[in-house]
């Protein structure tokens, strides 16, 4: 158990601390050696462990097993992510802003309830629920659907507002040169 835990955490790290040392960090510094992106990205899963180690004092705080907090949050920052996947799968017409706006209106809506879920703690058997009823009455995998659905008609509408992508760019590479053509023409 403890090293299937282990494996886990060291490719979440990993692949972490590459996303930022490769996609941001050298975004940030334009010339950047190879010495300062190991560094960099050695830093930042530091910075990621310390986060980690501070954040065990809000999952006490929840009262829920570790396995269901991590599906309740699961649930809440993963349906738009899936639905946009799959749309853009199915869907050839889905463009950039669609996909993008689709998928921040959908990590709001997910964080705003993650947000609510444990800003109002459970009660304990025989009291009273005060919590809203969007909480209590709403269970979190019910939630995670009208994330998915709601996800899908925002990516949907906005696609359908904006311009769609060129036939011709829809090829693996073909933007590309097409660009380079035309640009030697002009």
């Amino acid at each position: 158990m403890m090293s299937a835990l282990m494996s886990s955490l060291t490719s979440i790290f990993n692949s972490s601390s590459t996303i930022f040392a490769m996609d941001i960090w050298t975004h940030i510094r334009k010339k950047v050696s190879e010495l300062e992106l190991m560094i960099v990205g050695r830093v930042f899963v530091i910075v990621l462990v310390d986060i980690s180690i501070i954040w065990i004092p809000v999952l006490r705080l929840t009262g829920t097993e570790l396995y269901v907090y991590i599906q309740e949050v699961s649930s809440f920052l993963q349906p738009p992510i899936c639905c946009m996947f799959l749309l853009a799968i199915f869907w050839p017409r889905l463009n950039e802003q669609g996909a993008f706006w689709g998928l921040v209106f959908g990590m709001l809506v997910g964080l705003a309830r993650f947000v609510g879920e444990y800003s109002f703690k459970a009660p304990v058997c025989g009291e009273e629920d005060t919590r809203p009823g969007i909480i209590k009455n709403f269970h979190y995998l019910y939630f995670s659907i009208c994330v998915f659905v709601v996800t899908g008609m925002v990516g949907t509408i906005v696609t359908m507002a904006t311009k769609p992508i060129d036939r011709r760019c829809m090829r693996m590479g073909m933007c590309q040169k097409i660009q380079t053509v035309t640009r030697g023409l002009t």
